[in-house]
């Protein structure tokens, strides 16, 4: 890496350097914003579809079939902590 020569160049180097940052700041952002959003989305999916089972069409579920636990098993073994980046 060069150093600038001039107050001119260091002042040009700066405001591009600050450019970069904030473009590179800025979609760190929204790359989480993003992430969450999905991610809530997929958890609410998921929600929705452990009502619907233990419902089964019904209005209230007829709890004892111990879905919760057996799929809490399974998709630990599976997953761990989390999703694996």
């Amino acid at each position: 890496m060069t150093t600038p020569t001039s107050l001119q160049d260091a002042d040009d180097y700066q405001q591009i350097h600050n450019g970069i940052v904030r473009l590179l700041d800025t979609a760190r952002t929204e790359t989480v914003r993003s992430i969450n959003a999905l991610m809530t989305a997929t958890y609410w999916e998921i929600g929705r579809r452990i009502v619907e089972f233990e419902q089964g069409g019904e209005s209230r579920a007829a709890y004892g079939a111990q879905l919760i636990e057996r799929l809490s098993v399974d998709l630990n073994q599976r997953y761990k902590r989390g999703f694996p980046w």
